[in-house]
């Protein structure tokens, strides 16, 4: 395995301050799950068995996860840190290739819409 570090900010520059990265590999037949948490500065650190052990080389199509949102925060009108579109590996447009060194995957997403915009 090898290390993939990166992070995870706004159109802005502003980093995504919480939820997960995930990277889904089928090169060779079965999947190849690889994630990381993002933490507040927007950073990650990809993990296959254990957080930060390193994802094996391979092209992965990549999601990014917010962290999910309790009633009481959907009740306040509250919505999710990033876009829904990047939270589905078939409208990510998110792709990486895992190379046999140190592997940096910096993403740039959109912000959720809100109604009435």
């Amino acid at each position: 395995r090898y290390p993939v570090t990166g992070r995870v900010v706004y159109d802005d520059g502003t980093p995504v301050p919480e939820g997960s990265v995930v990277g889904e590999s089928t090169d060779g037949g079965a999947p190849v799950m690889a994630r990381g948490t993002v933490g507040p500065d927007g950073r990650f650190e990809w993990g296959t068995e254990r957080p930060g052990d390193g994802a094996k080389p391979g092209k992965y199509r990549v999601i990014v996860v917010p962290r999910a949102l309790g009633d009481a925060e959907l009740a306040k009108g509250e919505v999710p840190a990033v876009d829904g579109k990047y939270t589905k590996y078939e409208t990510s447009g998110i792709t990486f290739e895992v190379k046999a060194e140190k592997n940096e995957l910096n993403i740039t997403v959109a912000r959720p819409k809100t109604k009435g915009k």
